[in-house]
């Protein structure tokens, strides 16, 4: 590679870094486990909780069984171990020092490691983007994922299954644009990485082995090589903790389902407070690209996006719990944005369209700062998130003009000043995405 190219990636992961960083705020709760997870293993040479149960787990009532699975005379993980090991290099020093565990010390170094996990997945977003389309728009496309979708405001915050997920679907599409076996190799790696963070991502690899089964059989060696490092990781840690093939979660996982709900079909997707395409409106020109495309895997991988969301439909608390929007929908931001490369021809075409993208892009980027720097709307409790579904309040940039949102401190002419402020910074930057297609 050129290393005019390289120095854009160090360039690229290095700015998002800083603006992850700039919150200055670890907004977190579910990455507890695997926060923790680093200090066992580095520590104590285990994969249990055990060594750090008191007083992390036992000082809240609840919170034990919330977070802990019991198999074998050993409390694990509920949640997927694999961000905990992707952050082990962030705790290396402080895990080997010696170091007493405070909750501020832990906090920021989850909300460390879920800032580079992050970074790292649109760097691998842009290698993905190479020869796709020109050098500005992948550019564009990189800072509308980092910076306009839940990259930003959830997965860059703390150490959530988000992140680490995206990564591995980042850099498998990275290897599906080159052609040799090592890049096939990543390509199944990346995506048998991404279920081992977060298991709905196993949508975006059935989809990546459709496209090798179906459409480019000779990536399947190394493609499978590749996957089976990862998912042979998973099954030997499920095998030696647990006793069983199983996740150490399948049981609690099950409970969880439900008869199909229609208010989560349709809440997922156009409420204010959990709706895909007012929290990502860049979503309508992924899917467009898609809709044009004639390339398999572009159809195949955003076909992938709605696995998550109708599986959701048949979940309990699909609502999410103390979130921002659908958060669920993290990894999907990045699949659209890549998608969206195909359309740059049609978007250069016309500047009304390529405005009208603009605009959907600095639409997102302003929504997710809200949720980065502000406290999200809303409540942790499932029976109030599903009454409040429909409250436009509710949506991040009403909510900061409000008496009770994020700004309530503020008198109202503060919150005028500082809205008119960050819709200047908007305005701004969709100026400058009007002008990247080329």
């Amino acid at each position: 590679a050129d290393p005019e190219w390289r120095q854009g990636h160090s360039a690229l992961g290095l700015t998002l870094l800083a603006v992850y960083l700039s919150t200055f705020r670890w907004h977190g709760g579910d990455d507890a486990p695997n926060s923790l997870l680093p200090f066992c293993l580095l520590r104590h040479g285990t994969l249990t909780l055990e060594p750090m149960l008191d007083p992390w787990f036992t000082g809240t009532p609840g919170k034990l069984e919330n977070f802990t699975a019991f198999h074998l005379g050993k409390h694990l993980s509920i949640y997927p171990i694999a961000p905990g090991l992707l952050a082990l290099p962030v705790y290396l020093v402080t895990a080997l020092s010696g170091a007493a565990i405070t909750e501020p010390a832990l906090h920021g170094l989850s909300k460390l490691s879920g800032a580079i996990i992050t970074a790292l997945s649109a760097v691998a977003l842009r290698r993905a983007l190479k020869g796709r389309c020109s050098a500005e728009f992948a550019l564009a496309l990189c800072f509308v994922y980092g910076l306009g979708s839940w990259a930003f405001s959830v997965s860059s915050q703390a150490l959530w299954q988000h992140g680490p997920a995206a990564l591995g679907v980042g850099l498998a599409l990275w290897g599906f644009n080159e052609a040799d076996r090592r890049f096939d190799a990543l390509a199944g790696f990346g995506l048998a990485l991404s279920v081992a963070a977060r298991p709905d991502s196993v949508f975006f690899l059935a989809a990546g082995a459709a496209f090798v089964l179906l459409f480019d059989r000779k990536r399947l060696p190394g493609f499978a090589l590749g996957a089976a490092i990862p998912l042979g990781l998973l099954g030997a840690y499920w095998l030696v903790y647990t006793g069983q093939l199983r996740p150490p979660e399948a049981k609690f996982q099950t409970n969880m389902f439900r008869p199909f709900q229609p208010s989560a079909f349709f809440g997922l997707i156009a409420s204010p407070t959990r709706g895909l395409f007012f929290f990502f409106p860049p979503v309508l020109f992924g899917l467009v690209a898609a809709w044009r495309s004639r390339a398999p895997l572009i159809r195949l991988m955003t076909a992938a996006c709605a696995g998550p969301w109708l599986l959701l439909c048949f979940y309990l608390t699909w609502v999410g719990g103390s979130t921002f929007g659908p958060r669920y929908f993290a990894t999907a931001a990045l699949v659209f944005c890549w998608a969206t490369a195909g359309l740059e021809p049609w978007l250069a075409a016309s500047p009304r369209r390529a405005r009208l993208w603009a605009w959907s892009c600095a639409a997102a980027i302003l929504t997710h700062a809200a949720g980065g720097y502000l406290l999200w709307p809303g409540s942790d409790q499932f029976a109030a998130e599903k009454a409040t579904l429909w409250w436009w309040r509710l949506h991040p940039l009403a909510n900061v003009l409000t008496s009770d949102g994020a700004l309530r401190s503020l008198p109202l002419p503060a919150r005028l000043l500082v809205f008119g402020a960050a819709l200047a910074v908007a305005y701004r930057a969709a100026r400058l995405l009007e002008r990247a297609p080329r």
